[in-house]
């Protein structure tokens, strides 16, 4: 099954726009995970399901979105708002920096929570760059699963929320680089080894801080080798946005 990606028009409900392209409601609710389908606004990029034997009652054949990227926005979703993922990191960071409520942990933590902050926005872009909604939350086992406050590492140990933080970056820095390799879009490409390189950085930044405020720890490996060979080459101009044209605009509805 194949996607179109359908931006949603002032005045669009789920109803006008499964009658105008011959779908099912339930079958726009369900791809796009819509927990409160009466709520969709303007500007919201929805998946359609498409088959090559189908056209929309009026406009041209729409623009086919392959699943390749489909899995590449599932992939993205897990690190944009999954239970380890960035949304996570900004909101476990911000809470160890209020709980230890030192001038040296607010010096070390609020700045990578707002480096985090700028992936999780890199990634929103990402996002909607292969044509989803870039909402918070991800896919379990097939199902769509908001992001939740439980997803928060509450540690209130030092050296243990440390033990965490590093074991977290490390993870994200290695995964970020495998995603890289994966996903085969330059602009992707670039966002996710700059995030890579990041937090690397910030793996070395809670190392030294266990060496410093933990000494019986162990001191910390260091992580693979970040910043490999270029896979990429930057564009210059993004790919132009399709969309298709809203049910008020000559379909039915």
């Amino acid at each position: 099954m194949d996607y179109v990606r359908y931006i949603v028009n002032p005045g669009d409900t789920i109803y006008k726009i499964a009658k105008a392209y011959n779908l099912e409601m339930t079958e726009i609710i369900k791809v796009n995970h819509l927990n409160h389908p009466d709520r969709i606004y303007a500007g919201q990029v929805l998946l359609l399901p498409f088959q090559e034997t189908s056209e929309p009652i009026t406009g041209p054949t729409p623009v086919q979105i392959p699943e390749p990227t489909f899995t590449y926005a599932m992939w993205l979703f897990e690190a944009y708002a999954g239970k380890d993922s960035e949304l996570t990191a900004i909101t476990t960071y911000l809470y160890q920096a209020v709980l230890l409520d030192r001038p040296e942990f607010d010096a070390l933590l609020r700045p990578i929570a707002y480096e985090e902050m700028q992936h999780l926005e890199k990634l929103a872009l990402a996002l909607r760059h292969l044509g989803v909604d870039p909402k918070y939350g991800s896919l379990s086992n097939g199902h769509w699963v908001d992001w939740r406050s439980r997803f928060v590492n509450y540690t209130s140990d030092l050296c243990s929320l440390l033990d965490s933080n590093i074991e977290d970056e490390a993870r994200d820095h290695r995964e970020y680089l495998e995603l890289a390799q994966k996903i085969p879009i330059p602009e992707i490409q670039c966002i996710l080894t700059e995030m890579a390189a990041d937090e690397e950085r910030h793996y070395h930044l809670f190392c030294q801080a266990k060496e410093q405020y933990c000494s019986e720890c162990s001191p910390c490996p260091p992580p693979p080798p970040c910043s490999p060979p270029p896979i990429y080459t930057p564009m210059d101009e993004p790919e132009a946005v399709l969309s298709l044209p809203g049910p008020h605009e000559g379909g039915r509805g």
